[in-house]
């Protein structure tokens, strides 16, 4: 069980970093090249200049500015329309539209925890924090997965964890983490969506399959 104030929640999501044991910490850490301007727009595309990568959205998804206060995003996206709707960000488990995300986010590589952390428990520690931004309150989070992957040639840790509130009229829900290891400076990205939602997830990993650096 869990229960984290939001506050401590966003300070150990921001502070969350990837180094080795040699690695000058105080190094600023240069991201990795702009997805070229040249090559024409995939329909659906988003290009994400803060991150350095694109990814084109499905049918149904909808680019939404990030939040400025906050600022843990480069780019968000939702299958809620924002001309139309105005929905909480927690997952809805309408089986007519049920509500998914997609953030991605870049590492403070000047934040550096305690100690060095692998791929996978950078992994979970973004996305444990990320469920608590999500859902503050009781719940019980098990990871599903958690394996190594490739993303358009670059090695990344991709973990599933299966959210099940405490509250019974709140939806049991996953959350997908990707870490991925630029050569410079690591990007995450995240996705939502109720956990009955398989159609969701199909549409999750095709934007994940249609990551471009």
């Amino acid at each position: 069980m869990r229960r984290v104030a939001v506050g401590a929640t966003v300070a150990a999501l921001i502070a969350v970093g990837a180094c080795d044991a040699g690695e000058d910490k105080d190094a600023k850490a240069e991201p990795s090249a702009t997805p070229s301007t040249t090559q024409p727009a995939r329909p659906g595309e988003i290009r994400d200049p803060k991150a350095h990568v694109s990814y084109v959205l499905p049918q149904g998804w909808y680019a939404k500015p990030p939040d400025t206060v906050v600022g843990l995003y480069s780019s968000v996206a939702t299958t809620v329309d924002p001309k139309t709707a105005n929905a909480s960000a927690k997952p809805s488990a309408d089986p007519k539209n049920p509500l998914g995300t997609f953030m991605v986010g870049v590492v403070d590589t000047e934040a550096y925890v305690a100690k060095p952390r692998s791929m996978p428990e950078m992994a979970e520690t973004v996305g444990r924090a990320q469920l608590e931004l999500m859902y503050p309150a009781k719940a019980q989070d098990t990871v599903r997965s958690s394996e190594a992957a490739r993303l358009d040639g670059r090695n990344a840790w991709l973990m599933d964890i299966e959210c099940t509130p405490e509250d019974k009229n709140v939806a049991p829900f996953r959350l997908r983490i990707t870490v991925i290891d630029t050569g410079t400076v690591p990007i995450y990205m995240l996705s939502s969506a109720p956990s009955s939602a398989t159609e969701r997830f199909g549409e999750i990993e095709s934007i994940e399959r249609s990551v471009r650096f």
